[in-house]
């Protein structure tokens, strides 16, 4: 329902913005201002992650979904710069403020309710779990903090977090329908 409504709004003139970033929360895990707050610079394709300077727990790299990149590649500029934003705006903070507008529109559209853009993230876990990935293939997915000193070392993803990624993102993305 989410996909289908995210077509019809989109071929109504829903702003596009607000509906990648929804789909991006989906397809990632992210947290809402993780996504927002996005450059195209903290996106690494070729080692399947994003190097988020800014997290509830401080700068983490985060394994993305190779369904996940794609997405982005999809819409990402030809002229675009490490710095720009993903998301881009049109106001002071230079990054897309109106996803929680866009996000109530979609979930209306499908007749969702109950469910802030937050959920989204829930969604990814929850698709993960039952996917039977384990809690800590999970937190590491969406980036919870990690308790060992190794952890703070890593520099790239670990390769079964990429693995699981991949596997969760194209998950969401065939539910969506595309």
């Amino acid at each position: 329902a989410l996909g289908a409504a995210m077509r019809e709004l989109e071929a109504e003139g829903e702003g596009l913005t607000g509906i990648r970033a929804a789909r991006t929360l989906l397809l990632t895990g992210f947290r809402r201002m993780e996504a927002l707050t996005l450059k195209w610079g903290m996106v690494d394709a070729p080692a399947h992650c994003a190097r988020l300077t800014d997290t509830k727990t401080g700068p983490q790299t985060r394994p993305m979904g190779q369904a996940a990149l794609d997405y982005l590649a999809s819409f990402k500029p030809q002229d675009a710069k490490a710095k720009d934003y993903v998301f881009p705006g049109a106001g002071k903070a230079g990054h897309y403020v109106g996803a929680p507008k866009a996000w109530a529109r979609m979930a209306k559209r499908a007749k969702i309710t109950r469910v802030s853009i937050h959920g989204l993230r829930h969604w990814y876990a929850s698709a993960a779990a039952e996917m039977n990935y384990s809690e800590l293939v999970i937190g590491g997915m969406i980036g919870h903090k990690i308790a060992s000193v190794t952890g703070r070392y890593a520099t790239t993803p670990d390769s079964a977090l990429v693995a699981a990624a991949d596997a969760v993102s194209a998950r969401l993305v065939s539910t969506l329908g595309d």
